[in-house]
């Protein structure tokens, strides 16, 4: 640790993370993760929650939250969905409250001991009590992993920054369906001083810690 003015700040990154979190975003019960990049991105945060669960770090799950009568979704960011693509009139199905593809992803089988939040918007922070719990649990880090890279990640990982968190994101663990975007927020998390790693990095210093 280092010591300036009257403040132990984490040194290394062992550190770092020694006191984290692991928030899970968004991987929903989505086709999605079947193949491709997406499935290897979900076998990668399945390592890295059975090795939290191992050594007793915290996990977080988020899902999109809908409703009821989605009231929680404005004007404003209905036009982001139709502008994104989205028929409007399929929203009723497609993020109807108690769709089963409204929840966390059945092969992430949260434990009685994780902590599942359901959220209104794209920062995790936004409306739920991330907050409250970090200081409950004197947790000063959050590991982002999940989706979308340059959406829910982006915005909690600035969030938590600004909130004056650690924050670390693990590249390998992290999509996006917008290519650019993706690679975007990741230059632009190291270029802001985040810690950007693999899940091979955090593993081997969780199970060396």
């Amino acid at each position: 640790m280092l010591e300036f003015d009257g403040k132990q700040v984490c040194e290394t990154f062992d550190e770092v993370v020694d006191r984290a979190i692991l928030s899970v975003i968004d991987i929903e019960n989505s086709p999605m993760w079947s193949e491709g990049n997406d499935r290897v991105i979900l076998d990668n945060v399945k390592t890295l929650t059975g090795v939290a669960h191992s050594i007793g770090v915290p996990v977080f799950y988020f899902y999109n939250h809908r409703g009821p009568g989605f009231r929680n979704i404005s004007a404003a960011y209905i036009r982001v969905l139709i502008n994104l693509g989205h028929d409007p009139e399929q929203f009723a199905t497609k993020f109807a409250p108690d769709s089963d593809r409204m929840r966390v992803h059945p092969e992430l089988e949260p434990g009685p001991d994780d902590i599942v939040i359901g959220k209104d918007r794209g920062n995790a922070f936004e409306g739920t009590d991330l907050e409250l719990m970090l200081r409950t649990m004197q947790r000063e880090t959050i590991v982002l992993v999940g989706c979308s890279t340059d959406w829910c990640v982006e915005a909690t990982a600035w969030a938590g920054t600004n909130k004056d968190y650690y924050v670390v994101v693990v590249e390998d663990c992290v999509p996006s369906p917008r290519s650019d975007g993706h690679e975007a927020a990741l230059r632009q998390f190291r270029a802001l001083g985040l810690d950007v790693v693999t899940s091979d990095v955090l593993k081997n210093t969780w199970e060396g810690s």
